[in-house]
C-alpha cells in the first residue's frame, strides 16, 4: 500500500460515526496525523504507555469522553481511537482491531527521532532570528498563517499545488523531538508542521499531501514556504516557462451510481461532472471546502477520480 492507501484506511474511523477522535501515537505518547482526538485524554494515553508500551497489545481507557483504544500497529506506532460512550466496549475493540489489520498492511513512516540525552542542553527560547512573529487569520474557511522569517527570505516565490515535496538538508533536525528547529515548527504551525513532514514519500505533491491530511492547500502551502526557508524541505516543481502557460486544477469526475452512494453525499457527487473544481462545487452548494472535502474521500480512487485540466484552455 501507499501513502493514499493509508488515507483510506484512517477515512474508515473519520466517517464512522461512533468515533469521535483517532490519532497514530508515538511509544512516547506524542499523537500524530491527529484528527479531533481531545486534549485531555492525552495524558491519560502517555501515563499508560509509560506503563504497557512494551507489551501493548489491545488496551482501553476509560475517559469522561468515551473508551479511548489503544492498539499496537507495529514496534514504532500505536493506533489510538476515542469512541464514543453510546458504544459497547466489545465493538469498539472489534472495530479498532479491523482499522490495525488495515494499518499492517500499509507502509507507515517513521516517526520523529526522540532527541538525544546531549540535546537536552538546547535552551527553549527559540532563536529569534528563525522566527520573529506568527499569525493566524480566518478567511472564510481558510485558516491563512503570516510567519514574518526576516533573515530568511522565501527561496521558492512561485510555489504550486503541483510541486512535488522533497526532504530537504534539515529535515532529520526537524523530525527531531525538541530540537530548535522541532520547536520552532511546532511553536509556527502546532502538530500540522510535523504531520506533513511524516507523509513526505517524495512523490506526493502538495495537492496531494494536503488532501491525505484533510487540509486547505494553502494552509499546507504556508507550512512548505516555511520550511523551504529553513532548508527543512525541497521541492520539485514543474517547469517554470511551462507553469506560466499554463494553470492546471484537478477536477473531481464521479463515474458511479447516485443510487448507491450515501444519500447526504448525493448533491454534491452529482456535480462532480468533471467540470468544475471542487471549490466551486462547494461555493454553489454553499457548503465549506473542507466538508465537501470529506463527503468525496471515501469514492477516491474507487468511483471518483480527479481530472487535471489546464484552467486557462479548458485541456
Amino acid at each position: 500500500m501507499n501513502q493514499l492507501e493509508l488515507e483510506r484506511v484512517l477515512t474508515k474511523l473519520k466517517f464512522d460515526e461512533s468515533v469521535t477522535g483517532y490519532a497514530l501515537i508515538t511509544n512516547d505518547g506524542q499523537p500524530f496525523l491527529s484528527f479531533s482526538l481531545p486534549d485531555e485524554v492525552v495524558p491519560q494515553i502517555k501515563g499508560t504507555l509509560r506503563i504497557h508500551a512494551a507489551d501493548l497489545k489491545l488496551v482501553n481507557i476509560m475517559t469522561s469522553q468515551g473508551s479511548v483504544i489503544l492498539a499496537r500497529v507495529d514496534p514504532q506506532w500505536v493506533l489510538a481511537v476515542l469512541f464514543s460512550p453510546e458504544l459497547t466496549l466489545g465493538t469498539a475493540l472489534s472495530r479498532a482491531k479491523s482499522v490495525v489489520e488495515l494499518l499492517e498492511q500499509v507502509a507507515l513512516p517513521p516517526p520523529p527521532i526522540p532527541v538525544e540525552l546531549e540535546d537536552n542542553l538546547i535552551s527553549e527560547t527559540v532563536e529569534p532570528d528563525l522566527l520573529e512573529v506568527s499569525i493566524e487569520t480566518l478567511e472564510g474557511d481558510v485558516v491563512t498563517s503570516v510567519a514574518d522569517i526576516k533573515s530568511k527570505p522565501m527561496e521558492v516565490m512561485e510555489l504550486t499545488h503541483g510541486c512535488v515535496l522533497l526532504r530537504g538538508e534539515r529535515y532529520r533536525d526537524a523530525m527531531t523531538l525538541e530540537s530548535s528547529l522541532n520547536l520552532a515548527l511546532k511553536k509556527a504551525y502546532a502538530n500540522l508542521g510535523v504531520d506533513i513532514l511524516l507523509v513526505i514519500d517524495e512523490k506526493m505533491t502538495i495537492y496531494k499531501i494536503a488532501t491525505s491530511l484533510t487540509k486547505p492547500v494553502e494552509r499546507v502551502m504556508d507550512v512548505v514556504k516555511w520550511c523551504i526557508a529553513e532548508k527543512i524541505v525541497d521541492v520539485d516543481c514543474p517547469d517554470a516557462q511551462e507553469t506560466s502557460l499554463k494553470e492546471i486544477v484537478e477536477l473531481p469526475l464521479f463515474e458511479g451510481k447516485l443510487d448507491k452512494v450515501k444519500k447526504e453525499h448525493r448533491q454534491l457527487l452529482a456535480l462532480c461532472d468533471g467540470t468544475r473544481t471542487l471549490q466551486e462545487i462547494s461555493a454553489e452548494l454553499g457548503i465549506q471546502y473542507f466538508n465537501a472535502l470529506q463527503s468525496i474521500l471515501p469514492y477516491r480512487g474507487k468511483t471518483l477520480r480527479m481530472v487535471r485540466v489546464d484552467k486557462k484552455s479548458g485541456e
